[in-house]
């Protein structure tokens, strides 16, 4: 995973799925070729006891049609040797086959287990094969000639095809033990596999998705994080955390239309700094933001979380507050005017603020409102500053 920390998220995306989906495609592939073998090896142990049974049956077929030859004259004899020429004609073929056969035409290979068992010579089959057929070709040329006497003979050929058909049936059982033994072989094989296919879902789902979702997820969060802040930083002033003034631009028309639509009042307080230059220019720029900052923190904790404050400009400051008559209005001024002036914003920096109140039920414009709240703030400068002036209007 380290290797792919400098790899972009994309990219490490679709390596993560390539990989998932070759796992997939290679258990698919292998248990596809698996199912494929059992089902052949199926197929050719039935092919197999079908050639190995048929030999069986030409055998006693071999018997059967001696018999009859033997019981019948004439032209009926003659059409059961007929018959005995072509059984004993197919089981040669099928022995060739079996025997002597290229693995090919049994769709084996040279090295396949089956094609041992058939072709294994340790039960002496051969030699009793090749005994079944001369005493078989015998007795079929005497009885060709009309020579009843065969009863030793045919004793002699059903010995030899008991013992022979003995010799089948235990090589029919071997080869039915090999297939059974195979097919326990490829079902063990066909478990393992599928042991092994959830196993590398399990592991996929735990070293890649998991941790890739987790990623994801992180980024997400991220990326949430970052545009939260860069909505704070385009809506706020940087140094005192205050709405700043392409904020007001909106929230002062929203803040109109709630009024309106309720019938209920709008106080807008106007507050600037008095002698805010004489600290810049005494006290230098750094001490002038200081008092900026702090001048802004006394404004918020002096009203309430339904009201927001604003930075319009340099150290001028506005304040809605819903839901507030004048006289409410002069008040929280007067409270804010208070809390400026008791103490220095900035250690030996002493400082006052002057506040103009203006109350409106949306009736106007906000560029209206905003004006006659300015001229009130202005009027309080007038009249000597550190103090609060309402809107002629609203008096």
């Amino acid at each position: 995973m380290k290797l792919l920390a400098g790899i972009s998220l994309h990219t490490r995306l679709t390596l993560r799925y390539t990989l998932a989906l070759g796992i997939v495609a290679v258990l698919t592939l292998a248990s596809y070729g698996l199912m494929h073998n059992v089902v052949d090896t199926d197929v050719l142990g039935a092919k197999l006891l079908n050639v190995a049974g048929r030999q069986r049956m030409l055998s006693q077929r071999v018997e059967i049609l001696t018999l009859r030859a033997q019981a019948e004259a004439g032209a009926e004899r003659q059409t059961r040797l007929m018959e005995l020429d072509e059984t004993l004609q197919e089981l040669a073929q099928g022995h060739e086959l079996l025997v002597h056969g290229p693995a090919k035409a049994l769709d084996m290979t040279e090295d396949s287990p089956a094609l041992s068992v058939l072709r294994t010579d340790e039960d002496g089959a051969e030699a009793l094969y090749h005994g079944y057929i001369v005493q078989a070709t015998a007795l079929r040329t005497s009885l060709a000639r009309g020579e009843d006497a065969v009863w030793p003979a045919m004793h002699r050929l059903s010995r030899t095809g008991d013992a022979l058909l003995e010799r089948l049936d235990k090589r029919m059982d071997g080869l039915q033990r090999l297939g059974e033994d195979t097919l326990k072989s490829l079902s063990a094989l066909v478990l393992v596999l599928l042991g092994a296919a959830l196993a590398v879902y399990l592991l996929t789902g735990l070293l890649l998705f998991r941790p890739m979702v987790a990623e994801v997820v992180r980024d997400r969060e991220h990326l949430e994080s970052l545009i939260r802040n860069l909505e704070i930083q385009a809506s706020t002033d940087k140094l005192t955390g205050a709405y700043n003034r392409r904020t007001w631009d909106v929230e002062i028309r929203r803040e109109f239309s709630k009024a309106r639509r309720a019938g209920s009042n709008l106080c807008l307080v106007m507050t600037d700094l008095d002698h805010f230059k004489r600290v810049n220019d005494e006290h230098g720029h750094q001490r002038g933001d200081r008092v900026l900052q702090e001048f802004a923190k006394r404004l918020r904790q002096a009203v309430r979380a339904s009201d927001t404050l604003y930075r319009l400009g340099g150290e001028e400051f506005a304040m809605l507050l819903p839901g507030t008559d004048i006289e409410q209005g002069r008040v929280t001024a007067e409270k804010l005017r208070l809390r400026v002036a008791e103490s220095p914003l900035d250690r030996d920096v002493p400082i006052t603020a002057s506040f103009g109140v203006a109350v409106t039920d949306g009736n106007e414009s906000p560029d209206e409102f905003y004006r006659r709240a300015d001229q009130a703030m202005y009027a309080a400068k007038e009249a000597g500053r550190n103090r609060v002036e309402v809107s002629a209007k609203d008096v």
